[in-house]
């Protein structure tokens, strides 16, 4: 981890994503990339003192601190940036200025859906940022191994233990066995060592999730999530964003890409 893109709007949410990343940053010697869109020329130089305040700050603790500070509309310009910054990892607050009264605002649920590194949602203040377990929660589908990679080197950053759940619903039933299985070839697939596997049963996912998570106590819950959008994603929701809108603890979401597209039957080779 080298680069840790953390957007602020400079509110009470966004000083704790700031300051949980601050935290990795030290630890990891990462440099923290700090990102200001500000779309009103006359809210600029306001918004240029707040930016200065917070790298001097930072800077006073440690941490190497690059502002960015751009005036431009905000729709598209954090996922640009990931790019543009070589991004390894974005950290976000929960709820901003800028977002609904409901946790997940636009922003975040965006980035969640369109970023290609993993990101990290802080929903409260982290005095002491400590992941000794992980929630990682999956269907345990053969398109999750090649993501799981991040979240596994996260995990032994961290020397944190990883906690496998699937989540059974009433509409989503499976045989015992064949989930028993799907666990075990993901374990062996993946090299993961230092785990637990379970199978929870609850009325839904997301709310097993969560109360799995705080059975074992988790510090941090883990997901993929394909990035649905449009009618899709209204059809079947996304469990990653309903997750990250209620838990306690920080929720790392991590996007599995896109299939390519095949067309060997309309155009065979």
């Amino acid at each position: 981890m080298k680069n840790i893109l953390v957007p602020t709007d400079f509110s009470d949410s966004a000083k704790n994503a700031v300051e949980a990343s601050a935290q990795l940053a030290k630890e990891h010697n990462a440099k923290l990339i700090l990102l200001h869109v500000e779309s009103k020329k006359k809210l600029f130089e306001s918004a240029q003192n707040k930016m200065d305040k917070n790298v001097e700050e930072l800077s006073k603790i440690g941490v190497k601190v690059e502002p960015v500070l751009l005036n431009k509309k905000l729709e598209g310009s954090i996922i640009n940036q990931t790019k543009e910054q070589n991004a390894d990892l974005v950290v976000m607050g929960a709820q901003g200025q800028d977002f609904s009264k409901k946790l997940l605002g636009s922003n975040t649920e965006r980035v969640l859906r369109l970023s290609k590194v993993p990101v990290l949602v802080i929903r409260k203040e982290i005095k002491t940022f400590e992941v000794k377990n992980i929630v990682f929660a999956s269907n345990f589908f053969r398109e999750n191994e090649g993501v799981f990679e991040g979240i596994h080197e996260f995990s032994k950053l961290h020397n944190a233990k990883i906690h496998l759940v699937k989540i059974i619903t009433p509409r989503n039933f499976e045989n015992t066995p064949y989930t028993e299985k799907l666990l075990s070839d993901f374990i062996e697939n993946v090299g993961l060592e230092n785990c637990s596997k379970n199978i929870f049963n609850y009325d839904s996912t997301h709310k097993g999730i969560l109360e799995f998570s705080k059975r074992v106590n988790a510090d941090l819950i883990a997901m993929t999530t394909h990035g649905k959008k449009g009618l899709s994603k209204y059809l079947v929701g996304s469990t990653a964003e309903s997750v990250s809108d209620d838990a306690e603890v920080p929720v790392l979401s991590i996007k599995i890409p896109d299939p390519k597209p095949n067309d060997a039957i309309l155009f065979p080779e």
